[in-house]
C-alpha cells in the first residue's frame, strides 16, 4: 500500500477553489441586495420631495385641476358633466384687452345643473370681476355661452374660477388656462 502523500501544489489548489466559491457567494450574498436597495432608497426619497413640494407647508403649488386648459378641453374634468371651452380669444380695446370665453355644455347628470363662470385672475394676480351663469339645464340637454372680460392692458389671463351646481350642491374649482391667442 502506498500512501499518497499531499503536496503544496495539491492543497493551495483546494484553498484557491474554496475561497473562489466564498468570494463569489459572498458577492452575491451582499452585494446584490446593495445594488437594489440603493435605487429603491433614492426613487423613494424623490417621490417623497416631490409630494412634499406639491403638499408641504411650504407648497408653491397653483395648478388646482392638475393641467392648464385650453381650447376644446374641459373645465372640469374632475366631474361627470361635461363644459368644454370651444373658443377663447384676447382683442385689443381701448381700455386693455377683452378676453372671450365660449362655452359648450351637457348636463350627463339626473339633476337640473347650472356652470358659473366667476372671476379672471390675470398672470400679474389681477382679478377681474365678471363672468356668465347659464340657466338650469335639464338632463341631457346642452346650452352655449360666451363669457367677456375686460383685462389690464398687457395682462394674460391665468385662470377662472367654475362653479358647477348639480340640483343643489355647487362644486367650486379655480381652473389654469393655457395661454390664449391675440386676435
Amino acid at each position: 500500500m502506498t500512501e499518497h502523500a499531499s503536496t503544496p501544489s495539491d492543497d493551495a489548489g483546494d484553498g484557491d477553489a474554496e475561497n473562489d466559491v466564498w468570494s463569489r457567494r459572498s458577492f452575491v450574498r451582499y452585494f446584490a441586495p446593495i445594488s437594489i436597495a440603493i435605487p429603491v432608497v433614492v426613487e423613494t426619497e424623490t417621490f417623497v420631495g416631490l409630494l412634499q413640494n406639491d403638499f408641504g407647508e411650504d407648497s408653491t403649488w397653483d395648478d388646482p385641476t392638475g393641467v392648464s386648459v385650453g381650447i376644446g378641453g374641459d373645465l372640469r374634468p374632475d366631474l361627470d358633466t361635461r363644459e368644454k371651452l370651444q373658443n377663447a380669444a384676447l382683442t385689443e380695446v381701448e381700455d386693455g384687452r377683452r378676453l372671450q370665453l365660449a362655452v359648450a355644455v351637457r348636463n350627463t347628470a339626473d339633476a337640473p345643473y347650472r356652470l358659473e363662470l366667476g372671476a379672471v385672475t390675470t398672470d400679474g394676480g389681477d382679478t377681474v370681476e365678471g363672468g356668465y351663469t347659464t340657466d338650469p339645464v335639464a338632463p341631457d340637454e346642452t346650452a352655449s355661452f360666451t363669457a367677456e372680460y375686460v383685462l389690464p392692458a398687457d395682462a394674460t389671463p391665468a385662470s377662472v374660477e367654475t362653479t358647477v351646481t348639480i340640483g343643489n350642491q355647487p362644486s367650486e374649482k379655480t381652473v389654469q388656462l393655457a395661454p390664449i391667442p391675440n386676435r
